[in-house]
């Protein structure tokens, strides 16, 4: 099961998450977030973050973010 990141994938944070899942050669899911829009503002991404910041990566039921 791949690990699914939620972000926006030329931000310096999400970035460093796939730099070293990558290194790590872990299977990920890449869900791009757009944040000009307001997606991290939406009741779907705040029930993921409730402070709405990116990236969230999710392991099955276990949310970090």
């Amino acid at each position: 099961m791949a690990l699914k990141l939620y972000g926006q994938p030329m931000s310096t944070c999400a970035a460093r998450v796939m730099t070293v899942l990558n290194e790590k050669l872990v299977d990920l899911e890449l869900h791009p977030v757009d944040l000009f829009a307001g997606e991290h503002r939406k009741l779907d991404f705040l029930s993921k973050n409730p402070f709405g910041f990116v990236p969230i990566l999710e392991d099955g039921d276990l949310t970090l973010f």
